[in-house]
């Protein structure tokens, strides 16, 4: 399946929520952001379309905010 680009609001939260994801088994890497997305932090993660369901489910729960979600 196709990568996913997850986006945040600061690099801050960019880093915790890949550690959130690690500790939930969602494999993510950290990326440039993309151009295309309008956000203040300049990097986001990549994942796994079939997980990001997942991802989404384990950022909610350990109550980071996600400031979208590029397919």
């Amino acid at each position: 399946m196709a990568d996913v680009i997850l986006f945040f609001s600061s690099n801050a939260d960019t880093m915790i929520a890949t550690k959130a994801l690690k500790d939930a088994g969602v494999p993510a890497k950290m990326i440039p952001k993309p151009s295309s997305v309008q956000s203040s932090s300049n990097l986001c993660l990549s994942i796994d379309g079939g997980v990001e369901n997942t991802a989404v489910s384990a950022l909610k729960t350990a109550n980071i905010t996600l400031g979208g979600v590029v397919k």
